[in-house]
C-alpha cells in the first residue's frame, strides 16, 4: 500500500484534497493512480474508472459510491492540470 506522504508528494495535492475514502475502500485503485500519475496512461485509467462502458471497460462493475466517485473526479481534474515535464 502506498503511504499518505507518497500520495501527497506524487499528486501534488493539498491535505484537504487527499482521497481518504478511496484509500480506505479501494487502496489498489489509489496505488494504480499514483503509479500512472506522470504517465500518459493515466488518462485512459481515469477514463475507465469514470466511464467504464464508454472506454471499453468492464460491464460487470456496479459503480462507485458517490463520495468515492467524487474523489476520483477531483483526482482526474488534478491529473489534467498542466505540470512541468519530468527530466529523464
Amino acid at each position: 500500500m502506498v503511504s499518505k506522504e507518497v500520495v501527497l508528494q506524487t499528486l501534488k495535492c493539498l491535505p484537504n484534497q487527499y482521497p481518504q475514502i478511496l484509500e480506505e475502500k479501494y487502496p489498489h485503485i489509489l496505488e494504480k493512480i499514483v503509479q500512472l500519475w506522470n504517465s500518459p496512461d493515466g488518462e485512459a485509467y481515469f477514463a475507465d474508472l469514470l466511464h467504464p462502458h464508454y472506454s471499453g471497460g468492464r460491464f460487470d462493475r456496479a459503480g462507485f459510491p458517490e463520495k468515492v466517485w467524487q474523489e476520483i473526479l477531483r483526482l482526474n481534474e488534478l491529473y489534467r492540470k498542466p505540470r512541468p515535464k519530468s527530466i529523464r
